[in-house]
């Protein structure tokens, strides 16, 4: 599998954190399971094409479905990180994964209609193709339905990074049982705090959409709200984390 292979490759991992969880214990082996059924649920969405027309409307669902097996695969490689850093085990650790993975489960669909929905939009306004953008919020999405789309994504979405940043918190809760270093410590908070940040961009996005500022702009407004990842996401590896780091533990960098 996947996950194992990366737990016997080096350099996957920081060198100065100790892996505790190089062992493959079932609460990983059902967790990949899950991945794979979020994965085979987006190719069950969509049928087979039996003409020629289908085929091309095949073929233009591939960047939304991309789209969304990469988010889907990050998600992935955070939750993998976490395992193999701690190896943790316990009743808790395994509530915390299973309301973990019923929120992927849950956040599949949305995502991939939210992807689907933006490549339309977008690709309908580049090549002008009103028709298109017609149909698109006159049958897919009522305008009036693109503000709970919104909240629905950005809810689903906080909630998955709320549930990681829970994990990432016990893991520094049990810190002298895991016999966490002093870099390990600084590292777990770091991965708290950059899961508050990912957490708080979509929340904000669903406050916009609930409250509905900016009107008919509503739908755009809180759209672009997720471009604050370009801007928060920089300023805290690149300002405070990076200095931070340089500062504490100049010896791993």
């Amino acid at each position: 599998m996947v996950r194992q292979a990366l737990k016997n490759q080096k350099g996957t991992q920081p060198e100065h954190f100790k892996l505790r969880g190089k062992d493959h214990p079932r609460i990983e082996g059902l967790s990949d399971g899950v991945f794979a059924i979020a994965i085979a649920f987006l190719l069950i969405s969509s049928d087979i094409p039996e003409t020629f027309v289908e085929l091309k409307e095949f073929i233009y669902d591939f960047v939304p479905f991309a789209a969304t097996i990469t988010l889907l695969m990050l998600l992935w490689y955070e939750h993998y990180t976490f395992f193999i850093r701690y190896g943790l085990k316990d009743a808790t650790t395994v509530f915390l994964n299973t309301v973990l993975l019923c929120l992927i489960l849950f956040y599949v669909y949305p995502l991939k209609f939210l992807f689907k929905t933006l490549f339309q939009l977008f690709s309908g306004l580049i090549t002008k193709d009103y028709e298109k953008l017609s149909y698109l919020f006159d049958v897919t999405l009522l305008r009036e339905d693109t503000s709970t789309l919104m909240i629905i994504y950005g809810l689903g979405a906080a909630s998955i990074f709320l549930t990681f940043t829970l994990l990432y918190s016990l893991a520094l809760k049990r810190k002298d049982r895991l016999q966490l270093t002093a870099f390990e410590i600084f590292q777990t908070r770091s991965s708290i705090y950059s899961n508050i940040i990912s957490g708080v961009i979509p929340l904000g996005s669903a406050l916009i959409a609930a409250t509905g500022i900016g009107g008919d702009s509503n739908f755009t407004l809180s759209g672009i709200f997720y471009w604050s990842y370009a801007i928060a996401m920089p300023l805290y590896y690149g300002v405070y984390y990076i200095r931070k780091r340089k500062k504490l533990f100049p010896e791993t960098m």
